[in-house]
């Protein structure tokens, strides 16, 4: 007797079938990490350029605009190229520069060069003043024919032909009888503008170290010879633009303050990846305003009435061959961020395998252009990396302003 019917056996997949979809899914997965892996290769190119764009136009644009600020203030051709002492109490340290525009400081073969900027920011522009009484010692008053413009804080430069210059602070300029031409620069306190006491932070107690204690003497205007005296304002300018590596791979664009030494902060960084910062002077030779575009190109300018782009000024170059220098061309040269990965089919990286070139730096022997060597930041791995090269050429546009003779 048969009691309803029996349910037909429920069947699964087989053993079979199983493997064969794990394999399709398998051969999915491949694919789409393959896919991703592509995605990840063009993402990391395309923001590795995009930060070596970013890094370099941001550090040229931060150069070229204190190149084109360069030189304000230091009106008086005759005096251009003395060496600046001075010293910053605060750090305990001594300050040197060149009463320059810019000079550039030449790096090793290969190596990245530094750029030193100096602007001052008075509020007048005009020629420095005569000191009109010879100094007895380093430590006395500067009695100048025109005082006008000068008040305690500014910061002065006095200059003499063929004698160091002196970098001091101006902390009073009395107007009692018998004073009102002295410009007093003593260590302590000065009063500001609104009468509160301010320590003055570049008037060393006891002078300047010998032998850069100088005294200047009496302006001769018969010979045209003697002191002079800038006032440079309350917050000149005085920077170096420089390229620092940490020797692991690291390499940062900075500026470091020449006013500050010894103090905190006085080195900031500007620009992450930028490996490499090239520069040299533009010099007028025949002083007709401009040079040439087939002007050569040596490492020391050989001082004469021919246009050149040099690497180095002579040691002895005269105000007259720094008043020639009216324009500096620079490159810098911006590494990704993120290095990309090796080549898979030989395990080495193959990003980058040759040095840019610098082509403003061409000659009749390199046409193409000088190399920029990119391997100073990291030896080992620079060629996993990307680069972006930009060059500009500025003019030092404070040149032209400045009076022939004063």
């Amino acid at each position: 007797m048969r009691i309803g019917n029996h349910p037909r056996k429920s069947r699964g997949f087989t053993l079979v079938e199983v493997l064969v979809g794990v394999l399709i899914g398998l051969i999915g997965t491949v694919v789409i990490f393959q896919v991703f892996a592509v995605s990840e290769g063009q993402k990391r190119t395309t923001t590795g350029a995009s930060d070596a764009q970013q890094n370099g136009v941001f550090g040229l644009f931060q150069i070229e605009r204190d190149i084109r600020m360069a030189g304000y203030g230091l009106n008086y051709m005759p005096l251009l190229g003395c060496q600046i002492n001075g010293w910053y109490e605060p750090g305990n340290a001594p300050i040197q520069f060149k009463l320059v525009p810019v000079e550039i400081i030449n790096g090793a073969v290969g190596a990245p060069d530094r750029i030193r900027l100096a602007f001052g920011n008075s509020d007048l522009f005009m020629a420095p003043a005569k000191i009109i009484q010879t100094m007895p010692s380093p430590a006395a008053v500067y009695k100048v024919d025109n005082r006008f413009g000068f008040k305690p804080g500014d910061l002065v430069i006095a200059a003499e032909s063929g004698r160091p210059c002196t970098l001091a602070q101006a902390t009073d300029t009395p107007g009692t009888p018998g004073n009102s031409d002295n410009v007093i620069h003593n260590s302590g306190n000065y009063k500001n503008d609104e009468g509160a006491n301010v320590p003055a932070d570049y008037n060393r107690p006891g002078g300047l170290p010998p032998p850069n204690d100088i005294s200047y003497n009496a302006w001769n205007p018969a010979t045209g010879t003697g002191g002079r005296l800038y006032n440079i304002g309350a917050a000149p300018t005085v920077v170096t633009y420089a390229i620092q590596n940490d020797g692991l791979g690291h390499s940062q664009l900075v500026a470091i303050n020449e006013l500050t030494p010894g103090a905190p902060g006085q080195t900031f960084a500007l620009a992450d990846g930028v490996v490499q910062l090239q520069a040299q002077y533009g010099y007028d030779g025949n002083s007709d305003g401009r040079v040439a575009t087939d002007a050569t190109v040596n490492d020391n300018l050989v001082v004469g009435n021919t246009d050149q782009w040099a690497n180095n000024m002579p040691a002895a170059a005269t105000g007259l061959d720094w008043a020639k220098v009216i324009a500096i061309r620079l490159v810098v040269t911006a590494r990704s961020i993120t290095p990309e990965r090796p080549n898979p089919a030989t395990g080495v990286c193959d990003a980058t395998t040759v040095y840019p070139k610098w082509i403003g730096a061409a000659t009749p022997a390199l046409p193409g252009g000088a190399d920029l060597d990119i391997s100073i930041a990291d030896p080992v791995n620079w060629r996993c990396y990307r680069y972006r090269t930009f060059e500009v050429l500025v003019p030092i546009r404070n040149m032209v302003w400045f009076p022939q003779n004063a």
